[in-house]
């Protein structure tokens, strides 16, 4: 009862399509194989059969295969039902074999098609149901099975019987090798997809967990900043005029004004990864997003020359903050670089929006600039989850130029 209650609980699960597809294609070369057969035995070597029984068992097979192409079109077969379709194939292998001379025929070991199907497809309870079946029938064509009755010497009969076996060797292992073969290399192909999906599952999970303490950390800094920030607006209206201290009141203020920008563009970058696309702002030109941007970045870098370059043609950009946090982390990198030449450049390559910017620094060549890492990081996540890409090489003024591809079909499609 453990056993049948084991079987059917797994009968909802169904076979992925891909593997039904090679199924299809296996049986009907065993199919083919088997009409090749019968054809060798009744023109070539003259063996008197009974062709309608053979033919109405080999037409019966065609059906059966037929019907698993189109169980496969209506939405695929369950296990048990593949199971049971191998199961019939054997069947209708055992059928052949028995009226074509029993356990002495050398194609009796074609029963292991259907055997080696089940094993590399099917779980293992049911390719130990299938080796059962399988064997149930080897053993009844032992005792039971019509001669085969062909008009040949003892001595060619023995021939006859090994180049069978020899052929019979090639047919399986052809079969074989184009299932198992192709089944081996889906099963390699998926577990580095799996390796590939883990690794990046890590890395978010590691990258989450620096956002949420960024996002942490700027939550707790924001109150003793503004304290700090009334403070000093007190002090500088009670010393109002004083050439002394004013200048430098003056200088914190600004300096704690940096920092609170600092403390939103770290709140921001924090919550970039997990920003749906409903916080998303509504569609603007992209070279007044840019300019916009710039603006709010110079206040953090007043002291940083950047230079736009933005082609007039481009189309309107969805007001993401977690593309602006990108963006701003690549102009904080180029600016620790290079304070007095940045660049920004904005082009459109078919439905690719294409934004570079590009320092003139040491280049990648003098080692890792301050500020390549966690920043960085947190930029390739967000643009990952926009569905773009950044890539960071060496420019040709010997700088450094990272390049962000920013599909466009995303954004245009909800204008």
């Amino acid at each position: 009862m453990r056993l049948f209650s084991k079987l059917f609980r797994v009968d909802h699960e169904v076979l992925p399509s891909a593997a039904q597809q090679r199924l299809i294609k296996v049986r009907a070369a065993l199919i083919l194989c088997e009409w090749l057969g019968i054809g060798l035995l009744a023109l070539g070597l003259d063996a008197r059969l009974p062709l309608l029984s053979l033919a109405l068992i080999l037409a019966l097979h065609v059906v059966l295969n037929g019907i698993a192409w189109l169980r496969l079109r209506a939405g695929g077969s369950a296990l048990t039902e593949v199971s049971l379709q191998l199961a019939v194939d054997a069947a209708c292998i055992g059928a052949l074999v028995y009226l074509t001379g029993g356990y002495a025929n050398p194609f009796i070991s074609l029963l292991l098609a259907p055997l080696i199907l089940a094993a590399v497809t099917l779980p293992p309870l049911h390719a130990w149901l299938m080796a059962l079946w399988v064997g149930a029938i080897y053993t009844v064509l032992m005792r039971f099975y019509q001669p085969l009755q062909i008009q040949v010497s003892p001595e060619a009969a023995v021939d006859m019987h090994l180049s069978g076996m020899w052929l019979n060797f090639l047919l399986t292992a052809a079969l074989v090798a184009a299932f198992a073969g192709r089944q081996a290399a889906t099963l390699r192909r998926r577990d580095a997809e799996l390796a590939q999906a883990r690794e990046q599952r890590l890395r978010d999970e590691q990258l989450f967990a620096l956002g949420l303490q960024a996002a942490t950390a700027a939550h707790d800094l924001a109150t003793p900043m503004s304290s700090v920030r009334i403070t000093l607006d007190e002090l500088r209206r009670d010393y109002a005029g004083d050439d002394e201290l004013d200048p430098s009141l003056a200088l914190l203020s600004d300096q704690v004004l940096r920092m609170q920008a600092v403390l939103e563009r770290l709140g921001n970058a924090a919550r970039a990864r997990t920003a749906s696309q409903a916080e998303a702002g509504q569609p603007m030109p992209t070279r007044a997003w840019l300019l916009r941007t710039l603006e709010r970045w110079g206040l953090m870098w007043p002291q940083v020359q950047v230079r736009l370059l933005a082609e007039e043609a481009l189309p309107l950009l969805e007001d993401d903050p977690a593309l602006e946090a990108v963006l701003i982390v690549l102009l904080n990198n180029a600016a620790q670089a290079s304070p007095k030449a940045v660049t920004l450049r904005a082009r459109r390559v078919g439905q690719v929006l294409h934004l570079e910017v590009e320092d003139s620094g040491a280049g990648l060549s003098q080692g890792k600039a301050e500020g390549w890492g966690v920043g960085l990081d947190l930029a390739r996540a967000a643009l990952e989850r926009m569905g773009g890409s950044l890539d960071i090489g060496e420019s040709a003024s010997g700088g450094v130029i990272a390049r962000v591809l920013l599909p466009l079909l995303s954004a245009e499609a909800k204008l």
